[in-house]
């Protein structure tokens, strides 16, 4: 008699421990933007586009991973549970006195998703007057993130991006007498200073 509760016992024991985990997650898209994402689980993965305002509910077995395909991570936020994903829009921005020297500059997004209109929306480029501004990006900047328009006016003069070395920008006139122009630009904590370190 022992012998058979024991045996029951060990027989329930490993039928217990083959359980697989397994779920359903909510994923819902809060943000303004579509978004298309890779959901991956027990050794599968489909891509699925959602809609701002809608969700979906994804079975998993074992366990099931998110992954954001579109659009920028850099522009959206991620808040996870077990059972439910929800995609927000990135409000968390980052702000930038920008205190140019130089003249008036474009700076361009490069399809980089950092920089942000005042309303924190994505934009592919922002105008950076001579003088001092203010910007707003959807993460730090480093001096690698940044990238000028190839033309530019200095007074009457067109000048042509020829060169970028690190933090150096070289321009060269295109018309008239020959001169080129180097701009230097620095990030330090949330001031970016653009100036010309030659005329």
């Amino acid at each position: 008699m022992k012998k058979l509760v024991l045996i029951a016992l060990i027989a329930v024991l490993f039928v217990g421990c083959g359980k697989k985990e397994k779920g359903i997650v909510t994923i819902e898209n809060k943000s303004s933007y579509p978004i298309e994402f890779e959901f991956a689980q027990n050794y599968e993965s489909k891509i699925i586009a959602l809609q701002p305002n809608n969700s979906i509910d994804c079975a998993w077995e074992c366990y099931f991973h998110c992954i954001i395909k579109k659009p920028s991570t850099n522009i959206l936020k991620k808040q996870e549970t077990k059972e439910k994903i929800v995609f927000l829009n990135n409000d968390n921005l980052c702000s930038y006195t920008v205190k140019n020297g130089v003249c008036d500059l474009t700076m361009l997004d490069n399809s980089q998703s950092l920089l942000a209109l005042p309303t924190n929306s994505p934009t592919d480029s922002i105008t950076l007057n001579k003088g001092q501004s203010n910007i707003k990006t959807f993460r730090s900047l480093s001096v690698q993130n940044v990238i000028f328009n190839k033309n530019i006016t200095i007074g009457t003069d067109q000048y042509l991006q020829f060169k970028r070395d690190g933090n150096l920008f070289y321009y060269e006139k295109t018309s008239g007498d020959y001169s080129i122009v180097i701009i230097k630009v620095e990030i330090s904590g949330n001031n970016i200073i653009i100036f010309k370190i030659n005329s």
